[in-house]
C-alpha cells in the first residue's frame, strides 16, 4: 500500500484500490500513475489522505509476465477446482509452443459449433432449431492430464480476491475461496478499512465502470419486504397477526410507538430485528447521485473530445471488492475500468431509397425510371423470395401483368425480413477488429493444425489472452490523462461539514441561548443513505467546550447522524452563565473533516 498524506492527520482518506483480479493489468498502471500525480501535488494532500493498493492479486498479475500466457484470477494458493483426488493437477498446455493458451477446435459429429460467416476465425453455436448442424467442439488448448475427459480443468490457482469478500459472497463458487475473507490478501483489506475509519471514499480500478455504468437495481433478494410474515414467538408478543403478512411500513408503523422516546423504527432497525437478510440493490437515493456524476462524466468525456461508442463495462460480481465497500462500509464507491473495447464501426450500405409507401404512389413509368440495381436493393431490402429478380419484376411491370400499387401490396403481406442472425458473439468480433486494425492483428493467434494425442486432428488458435482489456502500450499514457484526473474533480465532492453561523440571544437571569448552524458545503450526504441504514460510518460530534457553565437543555456533546448534500440543520442549547465565558464550539469527524468556532457568552 501507498499512502500520501500528512503522517497521522485526522483528515478524511480515499481508498484507492486496482487489479483485484488479477487480470486487469492497466488499472494496475492506473493506480501507480495516480500516486505519481497525488505526490507530486500538494493541494490534493492538504485536506485528506490518500491509500492506494495497485495491486490487489499479486499472484494472478504474476502470470502476464510468464509463459505460456493465460488469464486467471486465482491466486497462488492451492484448491482442487474438480474435487477429485488430485490438486491443481490438469493445468494448461502451451501445444503449439506461441507463447499463448488459446483454443482447440476440432471436427465431431457431436459438434455444437460452427465458423461464423464472413469472419470463419470466430465460432458461433449452431442453431438446431433452424436446422443447422455443428461441426466444431472446442476445448482450451491442452491435455487431458487426469484422464477424466475434461481439459486444464484443475489449474494451479485458488481464490479470486475479488469475489472473497462478504457481500452476496457464494459460498462453494469457482474461485470465490473456503469463506469470506479467507484469502490473506482480501483479509488484510478487510482489516485495514475497518480499522481506519476515516476512509470517507473508494476508487477500484478493474473491469467495471460505476461512472460509466452506475451499479445496477433489480438483483432479486432473499426477502420480499412488501410482504413480510412476522415468526410466531415474536408476532405474539408485540400483538402482530401471525397469520398474515406486513409491508415493512406497516411494521414501522405499528413498532413506533413501542419504543422509547427519541428513537426512531426504521428498515434497518426491523430487518435486523427480523433477520431478513442483506440489503441487495443499491438504495434510490444514493442511486440518484450515481446517475447524476455518471451523467457529468460522461459530459467531461464528450468535452474532451471522446466520441468513440464502446462496449458496456461489466456489472460488479458477487463477493466483489467494490460491492463489499458500498453495502457494508456505506461509502460512495467509484470504479473505473479505464479502457473499454471499441465498438467496430458498421459499414455503411447504400439502400434502394424506396419505401412501400412511395411504392404504392408510383406509376408504371416512374417505377421503370428507376435503375435495375436500385429495385435488386429495394426486394433484397424487404426479404423478397430468390425468384422474384430485379429483371422479373421490371419485367413484369412493362409488360402490364403487374402495377406498382400491386406490388406494394404484395410486399405487405410479405412477412419482414430476418435479421442476420448468423452473426459471431459482438464481443469477440470487436476483439478480432480492433486486433487487426490496432495490433497488426496480434490479438488473434490463426487456426493451425496440430496432432493432438488423444483428439487426434486438431486446429488451435483464438484470441490472445488479455486482448480484450488491454490495449496497446502506445495508448496506455492518454487514457490515463483522459481518466484520472476526473478523480480529483471527484473527490471535492465530498461531504464536509462546517459550522457556518452562531448565535447567541439573551434569554434573562443569566441564562442564554445558544444556536449553532452546521452545513454540509458539499454535494455528497454525510453519510450515503446505505450508510444511514448500516448505521456507518460513526457521526460527527459537535462539542461545548467551556468552564462554569450550566447547560440546561441539549448536550454537551451532540451527535451529527446525518447532512444532506448542501443542507443546513440547526442546534440549540440553553446555557446558565454567572460570568463572561469563552465557549468553543468543536465540530468533529472521521470522514467529513472538522470546524470549530469561538464565542463569547454571559457578562
Amino acid at each position: 500500500m501507498i499512502e500520501i498524506g500528512k503522517a497521522g492527520s485526522a483528515v478524511p482518506a480515499v481508498l484507492v484500490t486496482a487489479n483485484m483480479t488479477g487480470t486487469t493489468p492497466l488499472a494496475t498502471e492506473a493506480a501507480l500513475s495516480l500516486a505519481s500525480r497525488i505526490a507530486a501535488d500538494a493541494s490534493l494532500t492538504s485536506t485528506r489522505t490518500w491509500y492506494i493498493v495497485p495491486l490487489g492479486n499479486p499472484d494472478a498479475y504474476a502470470r502476464y509476465f510468464t509463459k505460456p500466457l493465460y488469464t486467471d484470477p486465482g491466486n497462488a494458493t492451492s484448491f482442487n477446482d474438480d474435487a477429485d483426488d488430485q490438486t491443481d493437477e490438469d493445468g494448461y498446455n502451451d501445444l503449439n509452443g506461441d507463447g499463448f493458451i488459446t483454443q482447440m477446435r476440432v471436427k465431431a459429429p457431436d459438434g455444437i459449433w460452427v465458423p461464423v460467416e464472413g469472419e470463419p476465425r470466430l465460432m458461433r453455436r449452431a442453431d438446431a432449431a433452424k436446422g443447422e448442424k455443428g461441426v466444431y467442439k472446442l476445448f482450451s488448448e491442452g491435455i487431458d492430464d487426469d484422464g477424466d475427459g475434461q481439459y486444464n480443468e484443475d489449474t494451479p490457482g485458488g481464490t479470486n480476491v475479488n469475489i472473497n469478500f462478504p457481500h452476496l459472497f457464494k459460498s462453494f463458487g469457482k474461485r470465490s475461496g473456503l469463506y469470506p475473507g479467507s484469502a490473506p490478501e482480501s483479509e488484510a483489506l478487510l482489516k485495514f478499512a475497518f480499522a481506519h475509519p476515516e476512509i470517507a471514499m473508494v476508487m477500484s480500478f478493474g473491469s467495471t465502470n460505476f461512472l460509466l455504468a452506475p451499479p445496477q437495481g433489480g438483483r432479486k433478494g432473499s426477502v420480499d419486504t412488501d410482504n413480510i410474515r412476522i415468526p410466531r414467538e415474536i408476532g405474539t408478543a408485540m400483538g402482530f397477526d401471525v397469520t398474515r403478512t406486513y409491508t415493512m411500513a406497516e411494521i414501522m408503523e405499528m413498532v413506533q410507538p413501542m419504543l422509547p422516546p427519541g428513537m426512531t423504527a426504521d428498515e434497518s432497525m426491523i430487518a435486523s430485528f427480523l433477520g431478513l437478510g442483506a440489503v441487495v440493490n443499491p438504495l434510490p437515493e444514493d442511486l440518484a447521485f450515481y446517475n447524476e456524476i455518471s451523467t457529468d462524466f460522461k459530459e467531461y468525456l464528450k468535452n474532451k473530445g471522446v466520441t468513440e461508442e464502446r462496449f458496456d463495462p461489466a456489472q460488479p460480481e458477487d463477493g466483489s471488492f467494490e460491492l463489499w465497500a458500498y453495502y457494508h462500509l456505506g461509502l460512495p464507491v467509484f470504479t473505473m475500468d479505464i479502457w473499454g473495447l471499441p465498438k467496430p464501426k458498421e459499414e455503411k450500405k447504400e439502400g434502394s431509397g424506396i419505401t412501400i409507401e412511395a411504392l404504392e404512389k408510383m406509376s408504371a413509368d416512374e417505377f421503370l425510371a428507376l435503375e435495375e440495381e436500385k429495385v435488386g436493393a429495394f426486394l433484397k431490402e424487404r426479404g423478397a423470395p430468390a425468384q422474384y429478380s430485379a429483371t422479373m419484376v421490371i419485367g413484369m411491370i412493362k409488360g402490364g401483368q403487374m402495377k406498382p400499387a400491386q406490388m406494394a401490396a404484395m410486399m405487405k403481406q410479405m412477412p419482414p425480413p430476418k435479421k442476420d442472425e448468423k452473426k459471431g458473439d459482438p464481443k469477440e468480433t470487436a476483439i478480432v477488429a480492433f486486433s487487426d486494425k490496432q495490433m497488426e492483428g496480434k490479438g488473434f493467434v490463426p487456426w493451425t493444425v496440430y496432432k493432438h494425442p488423444t483428439l487426434g486432428e486438431v486446429e488451435i488458435g483464438g484470441i490472445v489472452p488479455f486482448a480484450e482489456n488491454t490495449p496497446p502500450v502506445t495508448m496506455i499514457d492518454s487514457l490515463l490523462d483522459l481518466n484520472l484526473p476526473y478523480l480529483f474533480e471527484l473527490v471535492k465532492r465530498l461531504p464536509k461539514l462546517a459550522i457556518s453561523q452562531v448565535k447567541v440571544t439573551e434569554k434573562g437571569g443569566g441564562v442564554y441561548q445558544l444556536e449553532a448552524w452546521v452545513t454540509n458545503e458539499s454535494y455528497l450526504s454525510f453519510p450515503t443513505a446505505m450508510g444511514k441504514r448500516n448505521k456507518v460510518p460513526a457521526p460527527a460530534i459537535m462539542t461545548l467546550e467551556s468552564e462554569g457553565i450550566e447547560i440546561l437543555s441539549g448536550k454537551k456533546r451532540t451527535p451529527v447522524n446525518e447532512m444532506g448534500g448542501m443542507k443546513s440543520a440547526r442546534y440549540i442549547w440553553l446555557i446558565r452563565t454567572p460570568a463572561k465565558r469563552t465557549i468553543k464550539i468543536k465540530l468533529e469527524s472521521k470522514q467529513a473533516g472538522n470546524d470549530s468556532e469561538q464565542i463569547i457568552i454571559g457578562g
